[in-house]
């Protein structure tokens, strides 16, 4: 379950897309965020990446449009590493596509290799939930990766999940989790909760071959519901990157093919509602008006009704009122 966090982000140059070092507040985990050539100013300006860390370097998959790579690492000594993946240009191990780079740190000195191996091996792990973005890393971490102690594991269990807050904040949604998961809750737990939740408002996108429903989640994500079903054929106006975002829901089992459909076998977050119903329909879509609650709006007439009181469908419009009696 996700907490209330605050975030304090420096921008050494005054620029959001400059250098910038994110913390969460009493925190002794930083995060420095910066362009690849970029690198020599922050090694000159923070002596502390070349102690033990984790870094995160970030570039576009040349191969597949809308795909992003994140290249996680650790070391020793983390400054002194980039610069070997900087000067490494056309040796065994580039980083060819690397544009951004992410360095985790502590700010105090109790971060050792073997806890930064720890945090890259969870780290690797988490990105795999999330199929927009691609691992370049040749190796998988082994099972017993930075094995620790339980109480440094536990230290380092919060040191990976303020790991995924900060890079979050900072731009990149690669440990977001796309899939939905069942939470079992309780019957102890179930019994105390009294207070009511509000519901997220549901739309409905059907048609000749497909059957979707959608609703918002906690972030404002379009999450499609598990059960839903989408098109098995496409159209000649898919996107490209729909056609790449079906294939890789396929390969993950996200999307099933059940006889003439291909079913959501759990819920899936979108980044937009054109991006949700473009992957039902298996062509270029508007979301905004094809998504539509049991009233008949759409989720543009919804959206532009937030903070507005609703009225019953037969209820005449004020402004129409006043024109009659004027």
């Amino acid at each position: 379950m996700t907490k209330p966090r605050s975030i304090n982000i420096f921008l050494l140059d005054g620029d959001p897309n400059g250098i910038r070092v994110a913390q969460i507040m009493m925190s002794t985990i930083q995060a420095i965020a910066f362009r690849r050539n970029k690198l020599g100013e922050v090694r000159k300006t923070f002596p502390e990446i070349e102690r033990p860390g984790v870094y995160i370097l970030i570039g576009e998959d040349e191969s597949e449009q809308d795909r992003q790579l994140a290249y996680i690492g650790e070391s020793e000594g983390v400054g002194a590493r980039l610069s070997y993946h900087n000067s490494n240009e056309l040796g065994r191990d580039a980083k060819g596509f690397w544009v951004d780079t992410v360095v985790l740190i502590s700010k105090d000195e109790n971060l050792t290799k073997s806890h930064a191996r720890y945090v890259e091996a969870c780290l690797i792990r988490s990105i795999g939930s999330n199929p927009r973005w691609s691992l370049p890393n040749a190796k998988r971490p082994s099972e017993d990766a930075g094995k620790l102690p339980l109480p440094d594991r536990a230290a380092m269990e919060e040191f990976v999940d303020q790991t995924k807050t900060l890079v979050g904040a900072l731009g990149w949604d690669l440990f977001r989790e796309m899939r939905g998961r069942a939470t079992e809750v309780p019957q102890a737990v179930r019994d105390i909760l009294v207070a009511p939740s509000v519901d997220s408002p549901r739309f409905q996108f059907r048609g000749e071959g497909f059957a979707a429903e959608m609703e918002l989640g906690p972030s404002g994500e379009f999450m499609v519901k598990s059960g839903s079903k989408a098109r098995l054929r496409t159209t000649t106006t898919i996107p490209r990157g729909t056609t790449t975002l079906r294939n890789t829901l396929i390969d993950k089992g996200v999307l099933l093919q059940d006889g003439n459909f291909l079913l959501f076998t759990s819920d899936y977050s979108f980044s937009s509602a054109s991006a949700a119903a473009a992957t039902v329909i298996g062509a270029s879509a508007n979301g905004r008006i094809l998504w539509k609650m049991p009233d008949g709006r759409t989720y543009g007439d919804w959206e532009a009704g937030q903070g507005e009181p609703l009225r019953p469908p037969d209820d005449p419009d004020p402004q129409e009122d006043a024109a009659v009696v004027q």
